[in-house]
This record gives C-alpha cells, sequence and structure tokens, in this order.
C-alpha cells in the first residue's frame, strides 16, 4: 500500500496547514513545512528549494533526512534535475525510478540514494513558480502514487503562501528596525541641538545684569532641557513609543535643582517616585509640568525663608491613573490658590494648559504652617 489517500491523509494534511498557518518567522515556517512534507508523504527525506532570483539557481534552504547537514545551503542549476524541470515547466513531477529517468540528475551526496520521488511547484500569487518541495524515498520501499500529486499540490498551495506571508512579515519588521534607527538619530540629533542651544542660553546669562531678564532666560533654558531629556532617554530603546516616566522626571528634577539653587538658600529636593510606563508623548508633559512647578517652588515658595523643602511624588494608583504630587513647605499661596481660568500668560497658566492636554486633574491646597501641596491626575 501507498500513503493513507482518505480521511488519515486529509488530517495529516489538515493538521500540517494548521502549523503552518500559526508561524510567521521564515525559517520556523519552512522548518515545519518540511517536516509536515516527510509526515504527510511518508518518505525518509524531502527538500524544499527555493529560485535565487540573482543566480536563477534554485538554493536548498531547509533540507530533511539522514544527509540534510551536508546538503543544506547547496545550489542546483536552474536547467538540472527534477526540481530544475518542475520549476522551468511549473508542473508536478514523480517517478519510483528517477535511475531511469532522463531529467534526474544526481544524488548530491554519496551517503543518501534517491529510489523515487515526487516534487511540485511552489508558485506565488500569479501563478508563477519560485521554488520547490519534493518528498523523497517513501518509506518501506513503497511508491508513490498518482493520487499522492493532488494531495502535495495542495499542500504546496498553503506551502507558498505561508512563505510569501512570512517574507512580507519579515520586510516589514525590517522596516520597522529601519524606522526605530531613523527615529533614534532623529531623537540623538534632537537631544544634542537642544543641548547646544540650552548651553548658549545659559553662557548669555552670565552677561545679563536684570534679574528679571536671567529669571525667564533661566526659565526657558530649563524646558529646553527638559524635552532634550526626554529624546536622550528615546535614544537607546528600542521601544521608542514607552518612556521610564520616573527616570525622566528625576532628569529634570536634577536639572531645574542646578540651574536654580542659591547658596544663599538651602532648599533640600526628595524625589519618592514609583516606577510607571508611559507613552512618550505624555511624558514629555508631564516633563513640563514638573518643570514649572519646580521653577515656581524655586522662585516663589521660599521668599521669607533661607531652608526649605520639596517633594516630588509620583504613584499609579491603578491600572488606569497616574499622581503627581508637589508638595513645599514655603510660604504658600498669596489669598486663594491660583485659578485654572487665569488667562496672564505665566507658569501657571502654562501648568494648567499642560495639565489640560492630559485629560487630568489639578487641584492646590495649601497651610501656613506646611506650605503648599499640588495634586495632579490623569489617566494612562
Amino acid at each position: 500500500m501507498g500513503a493513507p489517500t482518505s480521511k488519515g491523509q486529509q488530517e495529516l494534511l489538515l493538521h500540517a496547514i494548521e502549523g503552518i498557518n500559526k508561524t510567521l518567522e521564515l525559517k520556523e515556517v519552512l522548518k515545519k513545512c518540511m517536516e509536515a512534507t516527510k509526515i504527510i508523504m511518508k518518505s525518509e527525506a524531502s527538500s524544499l528549494m527555493l529560485l535565487d532570483e540573482v543566480t536563477g539557481d534554485l538554493n536548498i534552504s531547509i533540507p530533511t533526512g539522514p544527509v540534510k547537514d551536508e546538503i543544506r545551503g547547496m545550489t542546483v542549476p536552474k536547467s538540472k534535475g527534477i526540481g530544475g524541470w518542475v520549476i522551468s515547466y511549473n508542473q508536478a513531477f514523480i517517478s519510483n525510478d528517477v535511475v531511469e529517468s532522463d531529467i534526474f540528475w544526481k544524488d548530491l551526496s554519496t551517503g543518501f540514494t534517491t529510489r523515487n520521488i515526487i516534487c511540485v511547484p511552489l508558485q506565488d500569487s500569479e501563478g508563477q513558480a519560485f521554488g520547490v518541495l519534493q518528498a523523497i524515498n517513501r518509506k518501506n520501499n513503497k511508491p508513490f502514487l498518482n493520487e499522492d500529486v493532488p494531495v502535495f499540490e495542495a499542500f504546496a498551495i498553503h506551502v507558498s503562501l505561508a512563505i510569501q506571508r512570512s517574507k512580507k512579515y519579515d520586510k516589514l519588521e525590517q522596516k520597522v528596525q529601519e524606522r526605530n534607527m531613523q527615529l533614534s538619530e532623529i531623537h540623538h540629533r534632537l537631544k544634542n541641538n537642544l543641548a547646544i542651544i540650552s548651553g548658549l542660553i545659559e553662557f548669555d546669562l552670565e552677561a545679563i545684569s536684570d534679574s528679571m531678564s536671567k529669571e525667564i532666560l533661566s526659565a526657558t533654558s530649563s524646558r529646553i532641557r527638559s524635552v532634550a531629556d526626554a529624546h536622550s532617554l528615546l535614544y537607546d530603546k528600542k521601544d521608542q513609543s514607552k518612556m521610564d516616566l520616573s527616570t525622566y522626571l528625576g532628569y529634570i528634577a536634577h536639572n531645574v535643582e542646578n540651574i536654580f539653587s542659591s547658596p544663599q538658600k538651602k532648599i533640600t529636593l526628595s524625589t519618592r517616585f514609583e516606577p510607571v510606563q508611559l507613552d512618550s508623548s505624555r511624558s514629555m508633559l508631564c516633563g513640563l509640568i514638573i518643570n514649572e512647578l519646580l521653577i515656581n517652588a524655586y522662585k516663589h515658595a521660599f521668599v521669607k525663608k533661607d531652608r526649605g523643602d520639596i517633594i516630588i511624588s509620583l504613584k499609579q494608583t491603578n491600572k488606569d491613573k497616574v499622581v503627581l504630587i508637589i508638595t513645599d513647605d514655603g510660604v504658600g499661596f498669596k489669598g486663594k490658590a491660583p485659578k485654572k481660568e487665569k488667562r496672564e500668560v505665566n507658569g501657571q497658566y502654562i501648568i494648567n494648559a499642560l495639565v489640560k492636554k492630559l485629560d487630568g486633574d489639578i487641584t492646590y491646597t495649601q497651610n501656613p504652617k506646611i506650605g503648599s501641596t499640588c495634586l495632579i491626575s490623569f489617566p494612562v
């Protein structure tokens, strides 16, 4: 008897098709295809040969059987052998006595003798052959049967689709990698350019005597550095859509402290950050908010004090809520807390506008004895 041709073979075929359809990575697809070929055709060996578009030769991609390691990577001229005939004429070939066939070229290894073979073309969406699939030497010296051909051709259709799908997937993966490399380079250049601008502003500060102008330029430099820090963090990340918010806010806090600390006042800045992963655009908004709040605290919270504390807290209360808390033990707000609707363009107006972009809420509380607290919450 030959291979099972009814229910048994159909079940093998369906199981093999299901396996290759679940795989995207090309190498794994090819491996599964060749193992499935041996099972369906009950053969001692199998091979898949793909047409090299440059040389026109057939490359043996994933062979199976006793000499697979020896013949893997070998090439067969398109004009030679059964594989060459099948891809040239774009039709199946079956022989149970290959030695007597004029088409047979030679065995690629002295350690294996081909007795019989069934070979079918792999076709693209336009019906053009781009490779061949072959099963070699049916087990137990049994012959391949003519009814095996349509079964093998049906399997080859699914193999062809899986290979083409995997090639498209690999191309998309390559494009994504290239895009990420380009984005990394953009982040790197932006970081450097922004750092240069900030450095030039800080250099000019030494030549300015007006205190108000100095404050404005210092705040501007700090804002630029907060954006530069974001690009710096994104530069080395594989997933540039997400950012470690706690690390980013730590950089910003350090920068503001360096710019606005004064030897006349001993201001201690502390951070209590829990790990929070947030998309890069919203992380930058958080960074700018913290930047503005810290600038305001350094400039206004300790007017009548020579020392003080600022504490920044970050936590994720549940899966969809992030909370930022900034407290200081300074003099507090004058009168009522700042109103959201205040339209003059100052630090407070900027903070409210940024919180709105986060779809968040902001509240202020003050106590003459312990200072001020700003609480910001927004959805992840």
